[in-house]
């Protein structure tokens, strides 16, 4: 699981710890992927789930659509499936449509879109 604590500095709470932790995950599971070809790794953003951070951060005028805790649940255990094999060292949302990744299964697969990384260097 990751977030998108990563992408926001501006938050009405700090997050400085919070975002570094998952900025760090996501490169230990860059490496994960690329050195370890065989085993299959995901990132998956949760959705917004009703937490105590994220009350915390809707009392401070951060509130966004809260997600249901069976959502990431339901997309854990589809990720884990044969049918999605196509998205070994992706980064999916949770709120994502299946339907509609299976239908980028080709292009998904042969280019480097939603590849797990810290992208923009090279």
């Amino acid at each position: 699981m990751t977030t998108g604590a990563v992408h926001t500095p501006d938050m009405p709470i700090p997050m400085s710890a919070y975002a570094t932790l998952k900025l760090a995950a996501v490169k230990m599971m860059e490496y994960l992927a690329v050195e370890n070809p065989h085993v299959r790794v995901h990132m998956l953003h949760p959705g917004f789930i009703d937490t105590a951070m994220s009350r915390k951060s809707a009392q401070a005028g951060f509130a966004v659509p809260l997600d249901d805790v069976e959502l990431p649940a339901s997309v854990a255990v589809w990720l884990a499936s044969p049918e999605a094999e196509f998205l070994k060292s992706k980064y999916v949302w949770a709120n994502w449509d299946v339907d509609e990744l299976k239908a980028k299964k080709e292009r998904l697969v042969s280019s480097q879109d939603l590849t797990i990384g810290l992208l923009g260097w090279c």
